[in-house]
């Protein structure tokens, strides 16, 4: 059962290609929006954002690149260790971590939480295996989790349907009302969540999309496109998920739709 649902900004980062990501500016603001569930089943983080290895050892963790670029806000407050610990938790009590990927601004805080179980899609995992190509040195910093024990592989071979999409994995520990959904493209492995809330649900979409301007389709938002081209290990896929995405938007008003980097989105839920 879920009693509660958080919503933690957990890491900002603001490169200069604020036009790219239909921002205002020379900078974008690129957030990390993270969830935190309280459950029966202790606590459940969709998404980690930066842990705070990253923002104490930032080139040593993400290498020169990121750090030099990324222009991340060096705020160990942001972290979902310390945010977890403001809200009267402590980390220990986070029982369960599910990811959308292994992007390094996703499952940096994997190493802050070393008893939680963390679920994957296992075509991702195996993905953040493969640094043979220059994108995957980028994207995926296996030192954020390669000393983690505890995994859950999903296969996401076959699985149930929610709505007009397939392969979704359930949990009968959360009595399905947590579901992974395979959404590949951005990664090979990548996935949204789906938590249901008393009036509908909560699509966590994680990088299937940027900006809440894309939901509807009527904004043609080009060089964000090439953006989302670029990152993209399968662009075919990504824009098959995005159309599904964007058809669940028009016509499941039921369904709350959010990304992993829109600011805009976030401010919605800040009190």
């Amino acid at each position: 059962m879920i009693y509660n649902i958080h919503h933690l900004h957990c890491g900002t980062l603001c490169p200069l290609c604020g036009p790219l990501f239909g921002q205002r500016g020379m900078h974008a603001q690129v957030i990390c929006h993270c969830l935190l569930l309280e459950t029966d089943q202790g606590l459940v983080l969709v998404d980690t954002g930066l842990g705070l290895q990253d923002y104490l050892h930032t080139k040593a963790r993400l290498g020169s690149l990121v750090a030099r670029t990324g222009r991340i806000e060096h705020n160990l407050e942001l972290s979902a260790a310390a945010q977890i610990q403001r809200l009267g938790f402590q980390a220990k009590d986070v029982k369960h971590i599910l990811l959308s990927h292994l992007d390094f601004d996703h499952a940096g805080g994997i190493s802050d939480f070393p008893h939680a179980m963390v679920h994957v899609l296992s075509s991702e995992y195996n993905a953040a295996q493969n640094l043979k190509s220059l994108k995957n040195k980028a994207r995926y910093k296996p030192q954020q989790f390669q000393q983690h024990r505890y995994w859950n592989f999903i296969e996401p071979l076959q699985g149930e349907s929610w709505h007009n999409l397939h392969r979704v994995q359930g949990f009968a520990l959360f009595q399905d009302e947590i579901l992974m959904i395979p959404l590949p493209g951005h990664t090979l492995g990548h996935c949204g969540i789906a938590i249901r809330k008393p009036d509908g649900w909560i699509f966590f979409c994680g990088d299937a999309y940027y900006s809440h301007l894309q939901l509807t389709g009527q904004h043609s938002l080009k060089a964000l496109n090439q953006l989302e081209r670029f990152f993209a290990a399968d662009n075919a896929q990504r824009l098959a998920n995005l159309e599904k995405i964007q058809h669940l938007a028009r016509t499941e008003p039921a369904i709350e739709f959010i990304c992993a980097h829109d600011p805009a989105e976030f401010k919605r839920y800040q009190t």
